[in-house]
């Protein structure tokens, strides 16, 4: 399941596409940064952003996401802002390390 995969399992597929999907529609969405804001050792947080077509959902939301290398699952996704180039969703994961 994607929600549970770690900083180090997104950084490398920074600028790939995944598959967003909400009831029968779904879009090409773009990972275009990850952010790693962990505090210590202890915790582990970081922040993944994604561009969307300007058309996709403008509501935060629990929503399907897939990818290729990374497999699939629901992932918490709020809509931060709107430019030129699309939607951009946030989702924040914060947690202690294992």
């Amino acid at each position: 399941m994607l929600d549970s995969l770690h900083y180090d399992d997104f950084t490398p597929h920074l600028n790939s596409k995944f598959q967003l999907r909400a009831g029968n529609q779904s879009w090409e969405i773009e990972l275009v940064e990850v952010t790693d804001k962990s505090p210590s050792p202890k915790q582990e947080q970081f922040v993944l952003r994604f561009c969307a077509p300007l058309e996709a959902p403008p509501n935060q939301a629990l929503f399907e996401l897939e990818h290729a290398a990374l497999g699939a699952g629901v992932m918490f996704l709020v809509p931060v802002t709107r430019d030129a180039n699309g939607l951009h969703y946030e989702a924040v994961f914060n947690r202690p390390r294992e």
